[in-house]
C-alpha cells in the first residue's frame, strides 16, 4: 500500500517557506579542484545545499550539479504536490 501524500501542514516552516518560493541561496566554502572549481550554495532558509562544479576555462557547468537536502525535506517520488499546495498553506499559516 502505498503511502500518503506529504501535505504541506506536515512540512517545517522553512521547508514550506523554500517549497513555496525557492531557495535563498549564499555562498559557501568552495574548492579547487584543477580544471575545475566546486561551488557550494547553502539555503538560508531550510539549509538545503547545491553543490557546482564548473569548469574554470569555460565557465561551463563541467561535472555536475547536485542537491544534498535536509532531513524531512524531500517527499518520495511520485508524492511531490503543486507548488500551489504549498502557496495555500503558507498563506493559512501567516494569516494565524
Amino acid at each position: 500500500m502505498a503511502r500518503p501524500k506529504k501535505v504541506p501542514e506536515e512540512y517545517q516552516d522553512p521547508f514550506l517557506h523554500c517549497r513555496t518560493f525557492g531557495h535563498t541561496w549564499r555562498l559557501g566554502p568552495g574548492e579547487d579542484q584543477g580544471h575545475f572549481y566546486q561551488f557550494i550554495l547553502v539555503c538560508e532558509e531550510c539549509h538545503t545545499r547545491r553543490i557546482d562544479v564548473i569548469n574554470r576555462r569555460t565557465g561551463a557547468l563541467g561535472g555536475y550539479r547536485r542537491y544534498e537536502y535536509p532531513e524531512g525535506y524531500q517527499a518520495t517520488r511520485g508524492e511531490g504536490l503543486a507548488r500551489t499546495s504549498y502557496r495555500i498553506e503558507f498563506i493559512r499559516r501567516i494569516q494565524r
